[in-house]
């Protein structure tokens, strides 16, 4: 299995079991290492500021399924920025797809992707 198909299955999955009202405007897929390789969680919020990354820190969303492991196998010899590469085309990807305009995110005024102790990449933003 890719790493895409990996992905695509964690967010199948989210969207089949979890349900978000309206009041969740911001989703982050947030970013860390671990000693098992890098990882991904995802976290929503009643919060979304453009300008103010701030907004990320505010939890009124956590799925079940809240972590995706990028594994070793992938995640070998690869540094920070190729993760922060591969989450955003990851992200940007999903966002672009069919199944997006009908999953649990269609509604988010913003959705972002970065490392805990990084700057976000906004990878969608609604008016």
């Amino acid at each position: 299995m890719t790493i895409e198909q990996a992905f695509a299955e964690w967010i199948d999955q989210i969207n089949e079991n979890e349900t978000v009202n309206n009041s969740i405007i911001g989703f982050n897929f947030g970013l860390f290492e671990t000693t098992k390789g890098f990882e991904m969680y995802l976290i929503g919020s009643k919060k979304f500021e453009i300008d103010d990354e701030d907004w990320a820190s505010y939890v009124d969303f956590e799925p079940k399924q809240k972590y995706f492991q990028f594994g070793k196998e992938f995640s070998a010899d690869k540094d920070w920025q190729a993760i922060q590469q591969l989450s955003e085309k990851l992200v940007r990807s999903y966002v672009g797809s069919e199944k997006f305009k009908t999953s649990l995110f269609a509604n988010a005024k913003g959705i972002t992707t970065g490392f805990d102790d990084g700057n976000l990449t906004v990878i969608n933003v609604k008016d």
